[in-house]
């Protein structure tokens, strides 16, 4: 990594307006952007979304709703992409697109499932201070972390599709020696994001719930430790 900084993104959810107007208020000069996962599903602006971060190639890491897309074909996801999200997402393309048949909607869906193959399933970034910051969508709970003998590798290489992986935990975040998770995910008020030393950044954009209704970035300086710097946009969606 040889960027002096890494701003990670949380949940966006179809929030295209809020995202954008966050984006402005990160200093882009020697910084990566990182966006935890679930760009998709939910809010009202999700093939918006999805466009701009494909246009302008930023890094995204799979989110569980990316990862139902991608599988939603299946009996064993059908059902739950379609009532977590997907619905919305499917008038988001006829909206934007103007697109009404189910063949044209399909293939639609077919160009963001290849596009949410490229994302990343979790991402290590080494830092100048000898911390790694572990980024997944849903965080490594004590009980993976354990489970695979406290192994960061085994930690990382498990069946996506089960309740406990990274991709889906919403549970508590393991404490794993030198590194700090952070994660996406679990929906969380802004006055909680320091999670013990991890980092829970999906302020609940989407949602109207009090201490929510917020996108956050969390911008870390890689060749300094310090406190990492908070961005943060109302939603405007």
């Amino acid at each position: 990594m040889t960027q002096k900084y890494i701003t990670f993104i949380g949940d966006i959810h179809g929030c295209f307006f809020s995202f954008r107007s966050l984006l402005e208020k990160i200093p882009q000069a020697d910084n990566k952007l990182v966006l935890m996962g679930d760009i998709i599903n939910k809010g009202k602006r999700s093939y918006e979304t999805f466009s701009y971060v494909k246009k302008n190639k930023i890094t995204q890491l799979v989110g569980n709703h990316e990862f139902l897309c991608k599988h939603r074909n299946h009996k064993w996801a059908k059902d739950t992409w379609l009532n977590t999200g997907g619905t919305e997402t499917i008038k988001s393309i006829k909206a934007s697109l103007g697109v009404n048949s189910e063949k044209q909607i399909q293939e639609v869906l077919a160009e963001m499932s290849y596009f949410f193959d490229q994302a990343l399933p979790y991402l290590i970034v080494d830092t100048q201070y000898g911390k790694k910051i572990v980024a997944t969508h849903g965080g490594i709970s004590n009980r993976i972390f354990r489970q695979n003998n406290y192994s960061l590798e085994f930690s990382l290489s498990i069946d996506l599709r089960i309740p406990g992986s990274y991709i889906f935990n919403k549970g508590d975040l393991a404490k794993i020696p030198g590194c700090i998770q952070v994660i996406g995910h679990q929906p969380t008020e802004t006055n909680f994001i320091n999670s013990n030393g991890n980092y829970r950044i999906d302020t609940g954009c989407v949602y109207t719930k009090r201490g929510m209704g917020v996108l956050t970035a969390l911008r870390f300086n890689l060749h300094e430790e310090e406190p990492p710097t908070v961005f943060q946009q109302i939603c405007i969606d």
